[in-house]
């Protein structure tokens, strides 16, 4: 059996995913792969959120893993799962809320289609990987996201704010390496500007995936300044949070 783990250093998950399978001695039986070095590879891979998790080429796990269950696997136990459709959706929509590139793609496009084409992540994140009943789950959940669009992205909107908001910050804190007062910062990254930040980072690579919406489009620009205007209103709180989380993960690959 082989298994490949795509991480990223700044990634808590991957940190205490690696953690925990050098605690219980597994971590001999995975190859570790590094997105920043491999970017290309991770893309080839469909790879959407760190750590994401290969078993003999199939992508078994995106975003969070089932550490106990993901132990007896590489015991050579066998996993099957089972799915209760109504926990699909949530499953689903959890999933793109851990990723950024998925919940910049969906928040700015509020395509569910041409996402769902992803298909090895949304059978990864929904638990539909392991489940006898793969096919017949995936379907089910497209028809729901077809006939209930916009609802479910109402009901994830705060979620995704959070999202959005705290990757904008993080990126200012790699850039700056300090906090970067806040009439600065927005006078810096004006609502223009961190429109066309947002539709870049929703899953393009250079010219590939890139969606580019004009900026006199009305319905996007106004999503996208309810984003800005949530981050602007919480700027000090994710900041905090964000220091926080870097200065753990500092300690984590210290340790």
């Amino acid at each position: 059996m082989e298994v490949e783990i795509f991480t990223h250093r700044n990634c808590t998950e991957c940190n205490l995913l690696v953690e925990y399978l050098e605690e219980k001695g597994l971590l001999g039986k995975v190859k570790l792969v590094d997105t920043e070095i491999y970017p290309f590879l991770a893309l080839e891979r469909g790879v959407i959120s760190t750590p994401s998790v290969f078993v003999d080429g199939k992508l078994i796990y995106a975003g969070k893993v089932d550490l106990d269950e993901f132990e007896e696997l590489l015991k050579g136990k066998g996993v099957t799962r089972t799915f209760n459709r109504e926990e699909l959706v949530t499953k689903l929509m959890e999933g793109i809320v851990d990723s950024f590139a998925a919940t910049a793609w969906i928040y700015v496009n509020r395509d569910f289609d041409s996402f769902l084409s992803q298909r090895d992540f949304v059978m990864a994140v929904t638990g539909l990987a392991l489940s006898e009943h793969g096919e017949e789950g995936y379907n089910y959940l497209r028809n729901v996201l077809v006939k209930d669009r916009e609802k479910i992205l109402q009901e994830w909107e705060p979620k995704m704010f959070r999202n959005i908001s705290s990757n904008f910050v993080r990126e200012i804190y790699w850039l700056y390496g300090r906090k970067v007062p806040r009439e600065e910062l927005f006078s810096r990254y004006t609502l223009e500007i961190f429109a066309h930040w947002l539709m870049v980072r929703g899953g393009a690579v250079g010219r590939v995936g890139l969606r580019i919406h004009p900026l006199s489009e009305v319905d996007t620009m106004t999503r996208i300044a309810k984003v800005y205007g949530y981050l602007m209103e919480n700027y000090d709180s994710i900041w905090e949070r964000v220091e926080k989380e870097q200065r753990s993960l500092k300690g984590i690959q210290v340790a």
